[in-house]
């Protein structure tokens, strides 16, 4: 049923309307199209199983209407544009390529060479100039063959024997960085190697690629080739390698005569996240406004690229920036929308953003109604995912709730949580990638335990701090960027202005 609710997710009913005026895929009153409306209206497979055929899922009947539907739906991607005006030059020209690729083959297969020809040659211009490699490779190779024995013509025949010789070069150099780079992922980054490991291994992958990546101008190359060197210094905790990295890739994708999107995309965000653990702000705006611009606005990239902006202008005190960004993202019509993974982590960076309003840091947000007074119970209320998230964000969620309660002088809330907090902390935390989380808490817990009296918890904390000073955080890796949501550094400044010399 997956992949149905995938075909109905871009067979779209306003795509549908215009092709079934010729009669396809589906007529509405049919099984199958009460079928398609079921999917796309978010229906689960037994009851559209019970509604259709009044059999389970299981049965043989709701298994044929499935591949006959699916079927439809297939040929029905032939007639509809998937060239969206959000789409960029390369990637209108994916689609079409392809597209035309097909119908060209369809054609030489039938025999219909003259039409098949004539396509093939207009496909090839594109896929050259967009550098679909492995596509124009196999259609330089039809046109070697054709002008070469079905339609002899000797100087086209040399024409596409040297293209298809350069072409072949290319890919074999593309599939081999394709390897390279998915054989690093999958046995030493997915599988959680050492970090010493996962080094030398990209450094290895990487000088592999040196010969070709000097040899060829490829997009595939260059794209593989940068994410193996971005992954040296990132695993280095060398951040400012690293940003040049992004910088070299982000220089050879802009020179492109189009719009090279995807390694664009990339580049600019890992230039974020460089700037993020440098703790530099003054420089984001020269490549942040670029970096959005070639995200379709409302996407899924487009939301994380936001949230990592936002973040680092919390970390960098930038709040005036970070609640602007906050009301553009949440008040965006698709953000309902999203899946619960990311409304849930805007959610907590709101709250984040509700504490610094309170305790004066954010005098913007007090003017404006619609950022309501926060709650701390409809605030858990609308974080379940995130809640069950132990070593995550679910430690940004009680960091919060401790700060609310000391900010708002409620210190029995946070006494009674002691015991329940020292169990979390010693089962969860205490772990190389969360220790930062773990000092800091355990810092916060020497609140309660010394009746709030500013000086006895100075003094109590200090080892936790003094431990959380030798463990920074561009050491601390990638869980910590997702929960240390302003530094922990600034947030015990915070804690302890609400602090007296007397105890509670």
């Amino acid at each position: 049923m997956e992949v149905l609710r995938e075909l109905a997710r871009i067979v779209t009913t306003v795509k549908l309307r215009a092709i079934r005026k010729l009669g396809f895929p589906l007529e509405a009153d049919n099984r199958l199209g009460e079928m398609y409306d079921l999917i796309t209206e978010g229906q689960e497979e037994q009851e559209i199983a019970l509604q259709l055929t009044n059999k389970p899922k299981t049965s043989g009947t709701l298994r044929r209407l499935k591949a006959d539907l699916t079927d439809r739906l297939v040929a029905s991607l032939f007639l509809i544009d998937l060239s969206q005006p959000s789409y960029n030059s390369r990637q209108r020209a994916y689609f079409e390529v392809h597209k035309n690729w097909a119908a060209v083959k369809i054609l030489l297969g039938k025999n219909a060479r003259s039409a098949g020809v004539e396509i093939g040659l207009q496909a090839l211009r594109q896929a050259l100039r967009y550098e679909f490699n492995d596509l124009a490779f196999d259609m330089a190779r039809n046109l070697r063959l054709h002008f070469g024995t079905v339609a002899p013509n000797y100087k086209k025949y040399q024409k596409y024997d040297q293209l298809c010789n350069k072409l072949q070069r290319i890919v074999q150099a593309e599939v081999l960085a394709e390897n390279i780079y998915t054989r690093y992922i999958a046995e030493y980054v997915r599988q959680k190697a050492g970090r010493d490991k996962i080094i030398e291994e990209a450094r290895r992958s990487h000088q592999s690629l040196a010969p070709y990546h000097a040899q060829f101008e490829s997009y595939t190359l260059h794209l593989y080739s940068a994410l193996l060197e971005m992954g040296i210094h990132t695993a280095q905790s060398n951040y400012e390698d690293a940003d040049q990295v992004c910088d070299e890739a982000i220089r050879f994708f802009e020179a492109k005569p189009y719009t090279a999107s995807v390694p664009l995309q990339i580049a600019y965000y890992q230039k974020l996240l460089c700037h993020f653990q440098l703790r530099r702000f003054t420089e984001v705006d020269t490549f942040v406004h670029r970096g959005l611009e070639l995200l379709q606005e409302g996407a899924y990239n487009w939301f994380k690229f936001q949230e990592t902006y936002l973040v680092l202008a919390l970390h960098t005190e930038q709040y005036t920036t970070a609640y602007e960004v906050y009301k553009e993202v949440t008040n965006h019509p698709r953000f309902k929308k999203q899946n619960a993974e990311i409304t849930e982590y805007w959610r907590v960076l709101e709250a984040y953003l509700h504490f610094l309003m309170e305790i004066g840091e954010l005098p913007e947000a007090q003017a404006d109604e619609q950022f309501s007074k926060f709650r701390i119970g409809r605030f858990l209320n609308q974080i379940p995912l995130f809640s069950k998230d132990k070593r995550g964000v679910n430690v940004s969620i009680l960091i919060i709730q401790i700060l609310f309660s000391v900010a708002r002088g409620r210190f029995g809330d946070t006494e009674n949580k002691i015991d329940a907090m020292e169990q979390y902390c010693r089962r969860h935390l205490y772990t190389e990638e969360t220790l930062r989380s773990y000092y800091f808490i355990k810092a916060l817990l020497e609140l309660p335990k010394n009746a709030f009296h500013r000086v006895a918890v100075q003094r109590k904390a200090e080892k936790y701090l003094e431990r959380l000073d030798r463990y920074p955080l561009e050491k601390a890796g990638q869980q910590s960027f997702i929960t240390e949501i302003i530094p922990f550094e600034r947030l015990w400044d915070y804690a302890l202005n609400f602090l007296s010399n007397r105890f509670y």
